[in-house]
């Protein structure tokens, strides 16, 4: 009989030790740096002329990647409106418009003014905006572009916590002014098409996207194996009295 019950006492220790090691093995492969509530989301928005580039699908439309860019952030601003959000635009320079905000109402305000026009049209200068998004550490974002730039720049080195949405199709199409005129250069229309070498280049999260019904950001900013803060802490105490009860039984 006592040794029944010493067979049953080690087997509940053995069940506790299995148990802790998955937990520690859970945490160790997890991070708590994803969007959570209390965490601030912000979109960087591509304001370059290429972004005027009629070649995204919406049903059999065609919209340029700036309108299909500012639909799927209202959509992912409506669909999950506990977080809080920003806005920063780039070309050749950076800025940013809103900060992280609880406010969807200013900030759809704030966004369906976006343009092409609100920064100085040259070479869309990403070296430059690694360098502005450095300065702020503790945010999760979301860098919309067509990445169609000649900026061949060496010390890009963009945040751990980005993510990289390229809208753009295959075919392409020419480049216009934020009006739809056609743009010219030395009396040639120019055009814009899909090249994902340099957004590979950049080492981060990469997906692309040319129709955007049905399309979401939720894939691109939570996954599966990440949890917030919180529930990390918690699980954390479950671990300590794990161990506690494998040490002491």
């Amino acid at each position: 009989m006592l040794l029944m019950g010493h067979k049953v006492f080690s087997f509940v220790k053995m069940v506790f030790l299995v148990f802790a090691l998955f937990l520690a093995s859970f945490l160790l492969f997890t991070t708590s740096k994803v969007p959570t509530p209390d965490q601030k989301i912000v979109f960087v928005l591509d304001v370059n002329k290429t972004m005027n580039t009629q070649d995204i699908l919406s049903g059999a439309r065609h919209l340029s990647r700036l309108q299909a860019a500012k639909y799927l952030i209202q959509q992912q601003i409506i669909s999950d409106p506990q977080f809080s959000y920003g806005l920063i635009i780039f070309n050749a320079g950076a800025d940013y418009i809103i900060p992280p905000t609880f406010d969807s109402w200013s900030f759809f305000l704030y966004l369906s003014g976006i343009t092409s026009n609100l920064l100085s049209d040259w070479v869309k200068k990403f070296a430059g905006l690694s360098w502005f998004l450095q300065k702020d550490g503790y945010t999760s974002y979301l860098l919309i572009s067509d990445f169609d730039t000649q900026d061949v720049s060496s010390n890009i080195l963009l945040p751990r916590w980005i993510r990289l949405l390229g809208l753009w199709s295959s075919l392409g199409d020419k480049v216009r002014y934020s009006n739809g005129v056609v743009y010219y250069d030395n009396g040639k229309s120019v055009f814009s098409a899909r090249n994902d070498k340099f957004a590979q280049s950049l080492n981060r999260t990469y997906t692309i996207l040319s129709h955007i019904d049905h399309a979401s950001f939720h894939g691109l900013l939570f996954h599966d194996f990440n949890i917030p803060l919180s529930q990390r802490i918690f699980l954390y105490v479950i671990l300590w009295i794990l161990v506690i009860l494998v040490v002491f039984l």
